[in-house]
């Protein structure tokens, strides 16, 4: 063979291997669709619980399954419709009643609603197992909650019974692997005609309260016709109140402008005398005030200058005493500087004594008279010298009351004593 038939076969035989790979790949190659579960069975694995389980699940996805090992079924997820039709359940008060109502179902597709319940129970099945397990549950649920209302409240609440019955059976129906994804009530009725009867009496009510209303709304009509006809007549009174109020205020108005009037008239008229008074009184007024200027000049400004004369003159004579006072005061210290050294007392106590001698003989004299003086002698001729020396005694005597009461000694001072000899001065004469 030559190498042009050995390369033809070789590439022959390469398209055949890849034809028989492809082939293989798709015959054991699985596509999922999303409404629906590939289950693949023949190979056991683990779970998230811990057990182990002979299969495996694709969802919306592709998967490989081996062959001659494993084997692939589908389950479809699509929702499957279904009529409910409940006969003689029994109602509150133990009336029966037939309900009829409408559903949606279908396989549970999440492990977490029951998938591997409906893979274990409905899987290569078909729908009718589905159908008629679902019917069960529902159907269980709906006498359940029917037992619990009156046939009335269960017609008058037909939402409120369907979603309470769905959530029912959703319960029931999830270990089983089937998901409720609807359920309507269409219709309840009784064979006992009760729904009948509460129906007659309800319009037996309606067109009671119909008549009612109606005469009712008659009664009101013509309560609010006299209401309104009442309420035109007070609007009419109190439409002639207000023109005779209007007309009240336009004659007082009217009266008030005529009195402006006469008082702006008299007022004209006593303009001029008006006027005439109140020159009269503003001439009284400058009179006044020239008066009183003219008092000022003649009375208070002399006054006033006099008072200030005679400030001027006490300050004047208080000048005067200060300085003749600071005089005395300058003499006194010099005198008293003086009076310390003894000369000067010595002389100024002999100036003083001439003085001192005539008080004493002035007080002697104007407290004893003497009228007649009479010497009586014993006969020896010692009266007259008795008197005389008696009367030496008694200027003696006085010159020793002069040096206790001054303490000058006259008589050192007659005998030219020294200054030693003179006494201090008094302290009644300091």
């Amino acid at each position: 063979m030559d190498p042009a038939q050995i390369l033809g076969l070789s590439l022959g035989g390469v398209a055949v291997v890849i034809g028989l790979l492809i082939w293989f790949i798709k015959a054991n190659m699985v596509l999922a669709q999303p409404n629906e579960l590939v289950v693949i069975a023949g190979r056991q694995r683990g779970t998230a619980e811990g057990g182990k389980v002979g299969y495996r699940v694709i969802r919306g996805g592709r998967g490989f399954k081996m062959p001659l090992v494993e084997s692939m079924a589908r389950l479809p997820l699509t929702g499957i419709p279904m009529e409910v039709r409940l006969a003689k359940a029994m109602a509150q008060g133990m009336i029966p009643v037939t309900v009829e109502g409408r559903a949606t179902v279908k396989l549970a597709g999440r492990p977490e609603d029951g998938m591997e319940a409906a893979i274990e129970r409905f899987l290569g099945r078909g729908r009718d197992p589905v159908i008629k397990t679902a019917q069960q549950a529902i159907e269980g649920s709906l006498r359940g909650v029917l037992a619990t209302m009156s046939p009335e409240e269960a017609n008058a609440k037909r939402l409120e019974l369907g979603r309470e019955v769905a959530a029912h059976a959703r319960e029931e129906l999830r270990p089983l692997g089937i998901v409720l994804d609807l359920f309507q009530i269409r219709d309840i009725a009784d064979e006992t005609g009760y729904l009948t009867a509460i129906g007659r009496k309800r319009n037996a009510l309606v067109q009671r309260d119909a008549l009612m209303a109606e005469a009712r709304a008659e009664a009101e009509a013509r309560q609010v016709a006299a209401e309104q006809k009442r309420v035109g007549r007070e609007a009419e009174i109190a439409a002639d109140l207000h023109i005779i109020e209007q007309e009240n205020a336009l004659a007082v108005k009217r009266a008030g402008l005529e009195a402006k009037a006469r008082d702006a008239q008299e007022r004209a008229q006593m303009a001029g005398p008006i006027a005439r008074a109140e020159e009269e009184v503003a001439l009284h007024t400058k009179r006044v005030e020239l008066s009183e200027r003219k008092q000022q000049a003649e009375v208070v400004v002399p006054a006033r200058a006099r008072r200030e004369a005679l400030e001027l003159e006490a300050r004047g004579k208080a000048a005067r005493i200060l300085a003749d006072g600071e005089a005395t005061a300058e003499a006194v210290e010099r005198m008293r500087a003086q009076w310390d050294n003894g000369d000067a007392r010595d002389l100024f106590l002999i100036r003083l004594l001439p003085e001192l001698t005539d008080m004493v003989t002035r007080t002697i004299s104007e407290n004893l008279h003497v009228d007649k003086l009479t010497i009586l002698d014993g006969g020896g001729g010692e009266g007259l010298p008795n008197y005389v020396k008696n009367l030496t005694n008694s200027a003696v005597v006085m010159m020793e009351q002069v040096k206790n009461v001054t303490g000058v000694d006259v008589a050192k001072l007659a005998e030219g004593g020294s200054k030693s000899g003179g006494a201090e001065v008094p302290k009644q004469l300091s």
